[in-house]
């Protein structure tokens, strides 16, 4: 008569009656979602943390000892270049340090060892990039 008239059941032995649940669970799938799961989770925490410490940063290191010395850390934290970079402590003259390819640092101390300063004032891009740190 019909197409299931052998006896067999339309669902491919899948049903209730046999011991099977009727879903069948696939572990690659499950497994292979995990893993991309993961790689975005990573993924998204590497851009945030280079986003947030992307431009010009400011790092001021201190040593103490017999000789104590002071100087700051200038840091490029970009995929681009920045020039003119002029830093300043406090009131005294201006310092140019040229230019700063990608992902550069540049250790600078005061002129006449003066460490006393209050501030650092650094400027870069004629003035476009302005990065000031307190002490």
């Amino acid at each position: 008569m019909g197409r299931w008239d052998d006896g067999g059941s339309p669902d491919n032995g899948r049903s209730p009656d046999n011991g099977r649940s009727g879903k069948k669970r696939n572990y690659f799938k499950l497994i292979r979602r995990i893993i991309f799961v993961g790689f975005a989770v990573v993924a998204a925490v590497v851009l945030f943390v280079y986003f947030s410490t992307a431009g010009l940063n400011i790092e001021i290191i201190q040593r103490g000892g017999p000789v104590e010395t002071i100087s700051v850390k200038l840091s490029n934290n970009n995929f681009n270049s920045i020039n003119n970079v002029t830093v300043q402590f406090d009131d005294d003259p201006i310092q140019p340090l040229g230019n700063m390819g990608p992902f550069a640092s540049i250790f600078v101390s005061p002129d006449g060892g003066d460490s006393n300063f209050k501030k650092v004032v650094v400027k870069a891009n004629n003035g476009q990039i302005e990065a000031t740190k307190n002490r």
